[in-house]
Parts: structure tokens; C-alpha cells; sequence
């Protein structure tokens, strides 16, 4: 190897996709047309038995199984799939899906709180049409959103501390 060159592994930078296998193409392309879009994906591929999701960073396709593969129910727990977690910005983020997926009648396994004995962990749990687990989650400590009244006290106590702050003499 030349001198000056990196050794090791090549580094990843990100996950560019996903691909699910379903089903029902149709029900489950209108499904996550739904849930994504709702999330920022826009539709940007769909072709016959598949479609291509893509939120600028991330694309998630969905795709017809084949025959041998539409008789086997998906089942959480056997080699393979097991859930895919999407990574909110805030837990009012993670509350405003759980409330939209319930508004759609979606199946939610588990309701937006805290999981993993561990109150930085918010999430919602819920299940695509052919039963894959799918979460959307936070994980973070606590933030409180800074009020007008609070905004206002921190300004007004800044200048006060500003004030104080004696002035260096030459």
C-alpha cells in the first residue's frame, strides 16, 4: 500500500436504503404513501410491483413478494426482518404520528412513550399491512420548549448580568 494511505475498512456514511417485500402491493404502496409522506418521504419511484420512497437522505422501496413468498405471513422473530426504527426530530414529533396513524386507522402495537426502561427513549410502535414492525423514535433527555414568558425572563436577565459585568480599565 502506498505510504500516506488509510488502512482499514472503508467507512459507510449512511443506509441508502431498504427494500420490503409485501404482500398486497397496492395496499401496502397506498399504506406507506400515507405513513412516509407523513414523515417527509415523497413517492418518487412507482413502477409496476415496486415503489421507491425518498426523504432527501434515506429511500425505503416496497416491493411484490414473489408467489412462494406471498403465501408466508411476515413474522417478527424469524431470520430476516425484524423492525426498521425511524429517528425523529422531537417526542412531539413522535406523538403528532402515533395521533396520525390512529386518525388512519393503522395498527399501533405500541402507543408514543417511554420503552426499554429508559425515559429518553420515546417511541411509537406499529405494524405494516403485512404485519412488519416498524417504529418511530427519539431518544434523548427531556426538553422544555422555551415559552414567550420564559424567553422574555432570559433576555431580561441576560442585560441585567450584562450590566453588571464592570468595564475593563486601560
Amino acid at each position: 500500500m502506498p505510504r500516506g494511505k488509510q488502512r482499514g475498512p472503508q467507512r459507510v456514511v449512511g443506509i441508502d436504503h431498504l427494500v420490503l417485500s409485501v404482500s398486497d402491493f397496492d395496499r401496502s404502496r397506498d399504506f406507506y404513501r400515507k405513513v412516509l409522506g407523513f414523515l417527509g418521504f415523497d413517492l418518487r419511484y412507482d413502477y409496476s410491483g415496486a415503489a421507491g420512497f425518498h426523504n432527501g437522505k434515506t429511500r425505503l422501496w416496497v416491493v411484490e413478494a414473489d408467489d412462494e413468498g406471498r403465501k408466508h405471513k411476515h413474522r417478527k422473530g424469524e431470520v430476516g426482518f425484524h423492525h426498521y426504527a425511524f429517528e425523529l426530530r422531537s417526542r412531539a414529533d413522535v406523538d403528532a404520528l402515533g395521533a396520525f396513524l390512529n386518525e388512519n386507522e393503522a395498527r399501533v402495537t405500541d402507543p408514543p412513550g417511554t420503552y426499554n426502561g429508559d425515559d429518553k427513549y420515546y417511541a411509537v410502535f406499529f405494524e405494516d399491512p403485512d404485519g412488519m414492525r416498524l417504529e418511530a423514535m427519539k431518544w434523548g433527555p427531556v426538553t422544555k420548549r422555551a415559552t414567550p414568558a420564559r424567553k422574555k425572563a432570559a433576555k431580561k436577565s441576560a442585560k441585567k448580568r450584562a450590566k453588571k459585568k464592570p468595564k475593563k480599565r486601560r
